[in-house]
């Protein structure tokens, strides 16, 4: 079960490559222009306040309880790639490692870097089917030849940039609709994906489609079965603090940790998981309102 919960990830991956992307289009679309510039002061004002702050209390933690032992060390070591976005590149998970999980926004961050320049290029002289043509080419080809994505770039968050690009135009869009505009496709695809993970022998490839059709199924109409349940207060304030929850839940589930010893509690059991989600919610609650609602507000200033 742990396995399945880590692919969590997976799911803001997927939505990650769709949302940002469709963003871009419309701003063109609403603007005439993609602005890079713009965008990039919004995305670091939203990732690194919490990202670097976050990086600088496990330094202060570590040197404190475990900079003298080897794995405190370890953790100084590969400072450099945590501080630059490039620990999914260089670091690598061989037993315990702290701040692992930085390898996610890290590959988010390179997929800022690279993406938006290169859509930018091709709706400039209107060449969105020429880009979906090359992005589903490099896909299929990283599925026949079975290059590892994984271990450089998400492929989440690639097929759901594709989405994004197929909603976007025409003739795509059509066919989408007939696969995953009904009604019903989104508890067809939930089905599909929970069986998927249950299963757990599926390609990765395979996986991240049904994730990536998931988003799809919700988005193109708003009256899916599932709507309701993702319109529900407390799922869509859990939505906008998830970034919160994700940097501060290895903290989270450490003080946990510290508070059960002696209790003889399974670290991976339901009430270590159960009190360190109440933990990071509340942390990060605390976190969204009272330091990145300030880099949220700056962040809206540069917003058109």
């Amino acid at each position: 079960m742990g396995s399945i919960g880590a692919e969590g990830v997976t799911l803001f991956f997927a939505i990650s490559g769709f949302l940002i992307t469709t963003l871009l289009l419309r701003e063109h679309d609403r603007n005439g222009i993609i602005d890079l510039k713009e965008f990039y002061i919004r995305r670091i004002l939203r990732i690194f306040p919490l990202y670097y702050g976050t990086l600088l209390i496990y330094i202060l933690v570590v040197a404190l309880i475990e900079g003298k032992n080897s794995i405190g060390k370890s953790f100084f070591s590969n400072l450099l790639y945590f501080s630059t976005f490039t620990s999914n590149l260089f670091v690598k998970l061989d037993g315990r490692v702290i701040f692992y999980f930085a390898w996610s926004v890290a590959a988010e961050e390179q997929f800022y870097l690279i993406w938006p320049p290169v859509l930018k290029f091709f709706v400039a002289y209107k060449r969105i089917s020429v880009l979906i043509f090359l992005a589903t080419v490099a896909y299929v080809s990283a599925i026949q030849f079975g290059f590892n994505v994984l271990s450089v770039f998400p492929s989440a968050i690639f097929i759901g940039a594709l989405l994004g690009l197929a909603l976007h135009s025409r003739w795509s869009f059509r066919l989408l609709y007939l696969l995953l505009g009904q009604r019903w496709s989104s508890i067809i695809v939930a089905a599909a994906l929970f069986f998927a993970l249950i299963e757990g022998s599926i390609s990765v490839y395979l996986l991240h489609t049904i994730f990536v059709a998931l988003v799809g199924s919700c988005v193109i109409r708003e009256d899916n079965f599932l709507a309701s349940t993702l319109r529900m207060r407390p799922v869509a304030y859990i939505g906008s603090i998830s970034y919160g929850m994700y940097m501060l839940h290895m903290l989270s589930r450490n003080v946990v940790l510290k508070l059960l010893d002696g209790f003889n509690l399974n670290e991976g059991g339901l009430e270590v998981f159960l009190l360190t989600s109440i933990t990071a919610l509340i942390v990060a609650s605390l976190s969204y309102k009272r330091f990145e609602s300030v880099f949220l507000k700056m962040k809206k200033s540069h917003s058109r």
